[in-house]
């Protein structure tokens, strides 16, 4: 089923009903896997729960890394493949393997030396702490497996491909669940290791995954001069999900060292309720992947009902799944608890605060989802507040604030959490009805707007400078050689060719944030616009002669001889003026929206290309526009005409 049908037209439920399972499935074995290893840890000995616990956080800064890292190059590859740049999307790919060997060897380093400070900082038993530095080293300094399974993931993913990692993921949690045992209590011939087991079949497990990915996501490394360059943007794109993960890290940590001060039991508690929550988060979690490319595709086309009725199925169904965590919390605590421990302290402290988290489960619903949702529809500002809000300025600041009046009173730190990001959340989604490209209709007038044939002979291709009058002159060329001119039209045709919303394609450098546009420029339903554009281009220049206005027409159409790349600018000064003539602009709003459109422009081309915009190597003819408008078109048509008859 096409994109458009399915995420557009097919029923809500029945998209997330379809895309949903094998998400489920993949998460409820690493569920498994959490829950499995901290079972067979805490029949051992009680302080290996502790220790697993208080590691929790530095096993989650490797993963934001790892993961973050990977994310970067799934990114930049997904773009490059969507415009059919094969060979540099597999340059980005051959860069993973020697980063992510650079990220563990520095990892690994600071670990080592930084664990028995760390371990100390948390605790004051000798014996957790022992604990802590023996896991701890172990899944930290061979935590090679780990990184290099996370971008080879991500490569493999780049390219549609989402089993494979699946499959790897599954056939890593096996591994952990059947070694365990084994290495623990010292089964089957294996000896008795305790702890130091677990963090063995940890790590064996992270290679075995790693080793099922490897065929597939293995590429080889670019020249070794090009490495900066591709790492600095693999961070630029990375590096935001890395901070956002790295804030559930400091915020478990900061509660784990609020609780140490009541007890290590209180810190087991804790742990354990993160091990239940990753097994009763499963149905959340996969809503949150799965309405992702449902709400950029329907916000992409103007379907804002559609996003709404996207919004309360993934709430109404989290709620519906989330409600059994609550009754579970509520009136199987120490079930749950005991599980795990036979500590009576755990157990009592557990009791209470199950009972309190579990309140939270139906607010905590709307608390992530709201997060997801902002995200997809491009206002990734409020995503990253809430996320901010919640982990950084709300938890372990209310943590702090209710742990002064006892260590029952801390647990109400979770409800207030969620219901406070709840409220936050509702007040941002207001704002989302009321910005004004979810108000207005987009006129639909063009619809039946065709490409139109053309004499062979040139395609000119324009790229140019805000203010420089670029459109102008190409429109003046067009008209002068009597042939089509392609510019709101070339937008217009990429929304019929997408199924999106006309504006919001024609709009995209418009609305690229000030900062981070490679992000912006590199979601899902950018990529898709851009994609269906660079399409339509080449479809126009199927047609015969033609003058192209902007969107990197001029690398889209790097293969083909027939055409002629103009870059037109201009001196600032004229260009303000300009700006200020044309649009009634102050000279400072003129200055500020020359800046913007410019940098917008400038990502959207190295997004395209890989190469600078305005590189005067890219193109067949720069020209200064400030000689004036008509004069230019006579320089360009001069040129063409000559390079025809050469």
């Amino acid at each position: 089923m096409e994109t458009a049908q399915f995420f557009g037209k097919e029923k809500v439920s029945k998209v997330l009903l379809k895309m949903a399972p094998p998400v489920m499935f993949a998460q409820l074995i690493q569920a498994l896997y959490n829950i499995v290893d901290s079972l067979f840890v805490g029949r051992y000995a009680e302080t290996g729960l502790t220790a697993l616990s208080i590691i929790y956080p530095l096993q989650l800064l490797m993963i934001a890394l790892a993961v973050g890292s990977g994310v970067g190059i799934n990114t930049i590859m997904a773009a490059k493949l969507g415009i059919g740049n094969k060979k540099s999307a597999n340059e980005f790919a051959g860069v993973g393997t020697p980063l992510a060997i650079g990220l563990w060897i520095l990892f690994a380093i600071i670990c080592w030396f930084i664990m028995p400070a760390y371990a100390r900082m948390s605790t004051n038993s000798e014996a957790v702490i022992t604990d802590i530095i023996i896991y701890g080293r172990i899944v930290c300094v061979f935590s090679i497996g780990l990184f290099l399974e996370s971008i080879w993931t991500k490569v493999i993913q780049a390219h549609g491909d989402m089993r494979s990692p699946m499959y790897a993921q599954i056939a890593g949690a096996i591994t952990n669940i059947i070694l365990d045992p084994l290495l623990i209590f010292g089964m089957c011939g294996f000896p008795e290791m305790g702890i130091a087991g677990a963090a063995i079949a940890t790590v064996i497990g992270q290679f075995v995954t790693a080793a099922v990915v490897f065929k597939k996501g293995y590429y080889k490394s670019p020249p070794r001069f090009k490495y900066k360059r591709y790492i600095t943007k693999i961070f630029r794109l990375g590096i935001p999900n890395m901070l956002m993960q790295s804030a559930y890290t400091f915020y478990i940590l900061g509660l784990n060292l609020i609780l140490a001060k009541f007890s290590d039991q209180a810190v087991t508690a804790l742990g354990l309720y993160y091990k239940w929550q990753t097994f009763f988060f499963i149905p959340l979690g996969a809503m949150q992947i799965c309405i992702v490319p449902l709400l950029s595709f329907n916000y992409a086309a103007r379907n804002i009902e559609r996003c709404r009725q996207t919004l309360l199925a993934s709430v109404g169904f989290g709620m519906a799944l989330m409600a059994m965590g609550t009754l579970c919390f509520e009136f199987l605590p120490v079930q749950m608890l005991s599980t795990f421990s036979s500590d009576e302290k755990v157990i009592e402290i557990g009791t209470i605060g199950f009972r309190f988290i579990g309140i939270s489960f139906i607010p905590l619903v709307t608390s992530l989802i709201f997060p997801v949702f902002f995200q997809a529809v491009g206002f990734g500002l409020k995503s990253s507040l809430l996320t901010i809000i919640r982990t950084m300025v709300l938890f372990v600041p209310l943590g702090y604030a209710f742990s002064r009046f006892g260590l029952n009173w801390f647990w109400l730190t979770f409800p207030v959490t969620e219901v406070v990001t709840t409220l936050v959340g509702f007040y941002f989604y207001r704002q989302f009805l009321e910005h004004p490209y979810t108000q207005n209709v987009s006129q639909i007038e063009s619809k039946d707007l065709v490409i139109k044939k053309s004499k062979p002979g040139v395609i000119i291709t324009i790229a140019r400078e805000h203010g420089s009058s670029g459109k102008q002159i190409g429109k003046l060329v067009a008209e002068r050689l009597n042939i089509p001119f392609y510019y709101k039209e070339m937008t217009v045709l990429a929304a019929q060719e997408s199924g999106l919303d006309k504006e919001f394609v024609s709009n995209i450098n418009e609305n690229s944030p000030s900062i981070l546009h490679e992000l912006y420029l590199s979601t899902k339903v950018v990529q898709h616009a851009i994609v269906a554009q660079a399409k339509v281009i080449r479809k126009i220049a199927e047609y015969g002669s033609c003058v192209i206005v902007g969107r990197a027409a001029d690398y889209v159409l790097k293969d083909n001889k027939d055409v002629v790349r103009i870059f037109i600018y201009a001196p600032e000064e004229y260009r303000i003026q300009r700006i200020m003539e044309v649009y009634g602009d102050t000279r400072e709003e003129a200055m500020n929206f020359i800046k913007k459109s410019n940098d917008a422009r400038a990502a959207y081309y190295q997004n395209i290309s890989g190469h600078t915009w305005g590189d005067r190597k890219h193109y067949d003819l720069l020209i200064d526009a400030s000689c004036g408008l008509e004069e230019t078109a006579d320089i360009i048509i001069q040129y063409v005409n000559a390079k025809s008859n050469s």
